[in-house]
């Protein structure tokens, strides 16, 4: 019996040149997305640039909060206002010295709202581990917990809406807000409003 070795060969390339064609579309649109992921980061960079420095500083310049686009948008500037306060969670990922840097400030942020009216903003959750063979001990304490109508979770923080909200009221009444705790940023934006 004679065998054909070329037989075998001929579907073969064409299955391997199919998956080489695929492959190179795959990695053409890898690059494509690539590119417009940086096309993006340019646009988003340049927009910000104009609507918190060159658009504020214009209308500043020129008295004026509010205007209209002959397509009826309306522009407007806004002023901003960010702070933060570091989360159990970042704190929980942070290394070394950057940790207890990052738990200090939040301490100290905490430690400000409850001296500044604030305190009630504030969360707290507790979370108790058990170890292994614990079981019972803690299915226990979890049946004293629902009689009792307590629930229990691992963090505290403020949510940052809320904490920009009470930031911002603090700030228009004159409050000193200490801007290294809360990484505290004021400035204007200029927001679009279509039609």
């Amino acid at each position: 019996m004679i065998v054909n070795l070329l037989d075998d060969v001929a579907p073969a390339s064409n299955e391997i040149g199919a998956l080489t064609e695929a492959a190179t579309r795959l990695k053409e649109h890898q690059e494509n997305i690539l590119r417009l992921e940086d096309e993006l980061k340019l646009e988003k960079q340049s927009a910000k640039e104009i609507s918190e420095q060159e658009l504020p500083d214009l209308m500043t310049e020129l008295n004026c909060k509010k205007f209209s686009l002959l397509d009826g948008c309306q522009v407007e500037v806004l002023d901003i206002v960010s702070a933060s306060i570091p989360s159990a969670g970042a704190i929980d990922r942070a290394k070394g010295d950057n940790r207890e840097e990052l738990y200090e400030r939040q301490q100290q942020a905490f430690e400000w709202l409850r001296k500044n009216g604030g305190g009630d903003l504030i969360k707290s959750n507790v979370e108790i581990q058990f170890g292994k063979g614990e079981d019972d001990r803690c299915t226990e304490f979890k049946k004293d917990l629902r009689q009792r109508r307590f629930f229990y979770h691992d963090s505290m923080g403020v949510h940052p809406q809320v904490l920009k909200a009470f930031i911002k009221e603090c700030l228009t009444s004159g409050k000193n807000v200490p801007p290294e705790i809360f990484k505290l940023y004021t400035g204007q934006k200029v927001q679009i409003r279509r039609p």
